[in-house]
């Protein structure tokens, strides 16, 4: 069932769009609109460990299926209504053979944009967006045009991480150099938590849409004999639990020699006490720090860390929280494209701690994985790319809950093409 409130949310949202279309009829230009899109056809073979999506505790987006998956892997529509001068909006519609609905929302936002008064200036978004996290997913429809899939980092924020709220970003722009202080008030996050610490870190490249369900993993806690057996066996990003509000606080800095850099800090403080539908509030705080520069040879090189923490229901009397973990995941990335090509390897780390002492789960996890890619453009609107991914992870509640080995060696080849129109 589709929460009645995100309902409600996309309702307003539209209604903000056609409001804001009707008032701007009276300008001959306005208003307009841009449409765009992709189609991602995908052949994939990969381990036999049971991928995420079919609740395992596999790491990779295929897996412990078919020797050979061939599958359209998305095909997303992007609408960009341009309203004003200074106010457009964006709405990004996705499907693919494995999200819930046939067609779902990623983002769908009102951004205004006025010009800048001499050196300095500010932009602001409502409605349903991305934080502004990540130097991979640069290209339409959040997709990479180094790899096919997204670090740790990323593909968590994919899967969990939408703001459903407002941001206002200020701004310095002079000769050569861009800085900008941004902050965000949201809701309709409050799950955001749940995989990192059930699941553990993933590497795929598929965002969630708004109205997602994401498979959960049937670890012991959130059986019927666990202590968290009100849990549903799949989790909902994107809905609103606790009434509460959270926010995020990012800095950007820009220089034409020296790259970009970007750092943020973000807070869910959910009321981790409240359950409804089978979905928990989790209190999600982290910090990530990101940094993209140019090297010699026109090699580029992308840097992220991530570090944070995850909790879930506090007992009356101080007892608990029931899960607690720490989690933290980095990852280097080096690129360089010459014509009609693209070569990229990247190497990344992802770990999870249990904090908690009295109950008995175990959310431990270490890991590390080497991705490479190989892009070729034939024209500007095709793009095919050749990637292969090792994952190497050590997750002991495999063997507790499933009886499988806690270490695990995964590998996935992938062939995309990707069209864009």
């Amino acid at each position: 069932m589709i929460p009645q409130r995100l309902v409600k949310l996309l309702g307003l949202a539209g209604l903000g769009l056609i409001g804001a279309a009707t008032a701007a009829l009276g300008d001959d230009d306005f208003p307009s609109f841009n449409v765009k899109g992709l189609i991602d056809g995908r052949l994939a073979i990969a381990s036999n460990t049971l991928s995420w999506e079919n609740r395992g505790l596999g790491k990779t987006r295929y897996g412990g299926g078919s020797d050979v998956v061939a599958r359209m892997a998305e095909a997303s529509l992007i609408v960009q209504p341009k309203l004003s001068w200074d106010l457009s909006g964006f709405i990004h519609l996705t499907t693919n053979t494995q999200q819930k609905y046939a067609v779902d929302v990623v983002e769908a936002f009102l951004a205004y944009r006025p010009a800048p008064t001499g050196q300095f200036g500010f932009r602001a978004r409502a409605g349903a967006f991305f934080p502004p996290i990540s130097l991979e997913n640069t290209n339409l429809a959040w997709t990479s045009p180094y790899t096919i899939s997204s670090s740790a980092i990323n593909s968590w924020v994919g899967e969990e991480l939408r703001s459903a709220g407002a941001e206002v970003t200020a701004f310095q722009q002079g000769d050569g150099y861009n800085i900008s202080l941004t902050g965000s008030g949201f809701q309709y996050n409050d799950p955001a938590g749940t995989l990192l610490a059930w699941r553990g870190w993933a590497i795929h490249d598929r965002e969630a849409g708004l109205m997602e369900r994401l498979s959960i993993p049937n670890v012991r806690v959130i059986r019927p004999s666990g202590r968290l057996f009100r849990q549903a066996p799949y989790n909902e990003p994107f809905v609103e639990l606790d009434n509460r509000a959270a926010y995020y606080v990012a800095a950007r800095a820009e220089h034409d020699d020296w790259g970009e850099f970007r750092a943020m800090y973000y807070n869910n403080p959910g009321d981790d006490l409240e359950i409804e539908n089978g979905q928990w509030p989790w209190r999600t705080s982290f910090t990530s720090l990101g940094l993209k520069t140019l090297l010699p040879g026109d090699v580029d090189l992308i840097a992220q860390y991530m570090r944070g923490k995850t909790t879930v229901v506090t007992i009356p009397g101080g007892v608990g929280p029931i899960v607690k973990v720490k989690f933290s995941s980095g990852f280097a990335l080096v690129s360089h494209e010459w014509d009609q090509h693209r070569v990229s390897l990247r190497l990344g780390y992802f770990k999870t701690k249990d904090r908690d002492v009295l109950f008995p789960d175990n959310n431990n996890e270490t890991g590390n994985a080497v991705t490479a890619a190989y892009v070729l453009r034939p024209t500007e609107d095709q793009r095919l790319t050749l990637e292969f991914l090792h994952v190497h992870s050590n997750r002991p509640e495999r063997t507790l809950s499933f009886g499988l080995p806690s270490k695990v060696n995964e590998n996935q080849l992938q062939a995309s093409y990707r069209y864009f129109f």
